[in-house]
């Protein structure tokens, strides 16, 4: 899957994924949702087109989502949204 690109440290939208694969950004947050290998697959790598986090269905909700961002080095503005610098363009990752 195309989230198994997203290197650490970035991340990309939802709609980004949705326009690659000529989806609605939703069917791709359900998908997401229900992904039951967080390893191998990365959603938390995924984030709303204005660069907030969205959801997060694993362990410890949106909270946790941050978290593993922060650990890979992806930045935060005051607001809480992703900083810019860090979100890429699916399409760039094939």
């Amino acid at each position: 899957m195309i989230v198994s690109l997203v290197p650490p440290g970035r991340v990309t939208t939802y709609g980004s994924i949705a326009r690659l694969l000529g989806l609605s950004p939703r069917i791709v947050g359900r998908a997401l949702a229900l992904n039951d290998n967080p390893i191998i697959v990365p959603c938390h790598r995924v984030v709303r087109s204005d660069g907030s986090l969205g959801g997060y269905s694993g362990p410890g909700g949106p909270a946790f989502k941050r978290r593993l961002l922060e650990l890979e080095g992806v930045r935060f503005l005051s607001d809480g949204r992703v900083a810019p610098e860090h979100i890429v363009d699916a399409a760039s990752l094939i």
